[in-house]
């Protein structure tokens, strides 16, 4: 299993997916288009992404090594019994999206409300990773992303990225290079975030998306934070600007895919009108700043102290948590059934009595 993350990260702004450019669903593709073939993807380069101070590391990695010194034997044993096992997607590209239920919805709100808590998130990002997940999927985990802004855009990615995963074995099937899950994100980058070889649809597993959307968000947030970031204009002129670490523009970057300025301006505004008002509903101010310990970082063992030794690992056992959390919600909910059922039928012999 991969403790790591891989070294080459990011282009296309932080990451590429869907966003919120237009709440009239207008096509996103000329936005992720652009950030590729623009030296925007330059100024946020992979290797710089990948250069992060010492002491803050183990904020941008996954989940370290627990025990480097494990022994071998006792490790392998321990492999053998282990077994990654996400949640899969809903549906695929060619099915419609299943109907949503609440439970459903429920169980995303559990799932974001947990993580956040183990993370460390502040209130505010996990107010504001609700807000991005019931705009682009209200709720429903496990989503591919069918609209056809997503389905090209996810095409032209792939064309432009499938050479990055080389040696990934579902490389040469475009259909599976999707825009999957909670966020609306772009398998062709997002996926550089979790492991180079691993299938893309791992981003319909909510917990990853979570943790996905958070490593990315790390990302936007040091690159804001580093000073001048090198843009070109449209003439191809190069030109500096330097933002300020808020909601908005972290969310710009992750799920806009921008953090240069671009000729579709007109449509960021329409992006940042629309969540400036989603924001201010959900509680939290859009133009309020962001800090890394904000952002919280990932935890490497279980609530019991039991150590997760990579990223698959803390997934599985996340899951484990909240599995363990509806399973007390259900017993307490069978014993106040069962209480009120004890409750009628102690009337109904009363009132037997009385007869």
């Amino acid at each position: 299993m991969r403790s790591l993350l891989p070294a080459a990260l990011l282009c296309c702004g932080l990451v590429a997916c869907n966003g919120d450019a237009g709440e009239s669903e207008t096509n996103s593709l000329d936005l992720r288009d652009d950030a590729v073939e623009n030296s925007e993807a330059a100024s946020i380069a992979d290797d710089e992404l990948a250069n992060v101070d010492d002491e803050d590391a183990d904020e941008a990695a996954a989940v370290v090594d627990a025990d480097a010194g494990a022994d071998e034997a006792a490790a392998a044993a321990d492999d053998s019994d282990f077994e990654f096992a996400p949640h899969s997607c809903v549906h695929s590209v060619d099915e419609r999206r299943p109907r949503i239920t609440k439970s459903s919805q429920e169980r995303t709100k559990l799932v974001i409300r947990h993580v956040a808590k183990r993370l460390g998130l502040h209130n505010d990002f996990r107010k504001f990773l609700a807000l991005i997940a019931l705009r682009e999927s209200s709720y429903q985990a496990g989503l591919v992303h069918r609209l056809s802004p997503d389905l090209n855009a996810s095409y032209v990615s792939w064309r432009k990225m499938s050479t990055r995963y080389e040696d990934n074995p579902f490389a040469d099937d475009p259909t599976l290079w999707q825009t999957y899950g909670l966020f609306g994100m772009n398998s062709n980058y997002f996926t550089l975030l979790w492991d180079k070889s691993a299938d893309p649809r791992v981003l319909c597993d909510p917990i990853v998306d979570v943790l996905l959307y958070r490593r990315a968000a790390v990302r936007a947030l040091r690159k804001i934070n580093s000073g001048a970031i090198r843009c070109k204009d449209a003439s191809g002129e190069s030109f500096d600007i330097t933002l300020e670490p808020t909601w908005f523009n972290i969310h710009r970057a992750v799920s806009g895919g921008k953090i240069c300025p671009s000729k579709h301006e007109d449509r960021a505004a329409t992006m940042r009108k629309y969540f400036v008002a989603r924001a201010t509903r959900s509680g939290f101010d859009p133009d309020g700043v962001v800090t890394m310990k904000m952002l919280g970082k990932e935890p490497t063992e279980s609530e019991e102290g039991d150590a997760w030794d990579d990223q698959e690992r803390m997934v599985m056992g996340l899951w484990e948590e909240i599995e363990a959390i509806e399973n007390e919600e259900a017993e307490k909910l069978r014993a106040r059934e069962e209480a009120k059922a004890a409750r009628k039928a102690k009337r109904q012999r009363g009132g037997d009595d009385d007869e």
